[in-house]
């Protein structure tokens, strides 16, 4: 019988402690991209106040849902519209 080995989503890029899908603060880490590449992970305990405002606005106005891959692989984004709801 095969083991299937459960692997973390990446780890913190200053602490490296590990995130997880399925972890109580998944929806608060923090990702930095380079020109539509995921570069870095930022956990909550790791993000400066100035990085958490930014990943609060960006996630009010931005639709992460409905991203869809440009003819790179690069995750593009929408704005949110008014009436879209979570």
């Amino acid at each position: 019988m095969a083991r299937t080995k459960i692997q973390p989503l990446g780890h913190c890029s200053r602490c490296t402690r590990a995130c997880w899908k399925d972890g109580g603060d998944f929806r608060r880490w923090n990702g930095t991209m380079s020109r539509g590449i995921l570069v870095a992970l930022i956990c909550p305990d790791c993000q400066t106040p100035e990085e958490h405002i930014e990943a609060e606005v960006k996630e009010a106005t931005l639709d992460y849902a409905g991203a869809v891959p440009d003819a790179a692989g690069r995750p593009v984004v929408a704005p949110r519209l008014e009436n879209d709801q979570d």
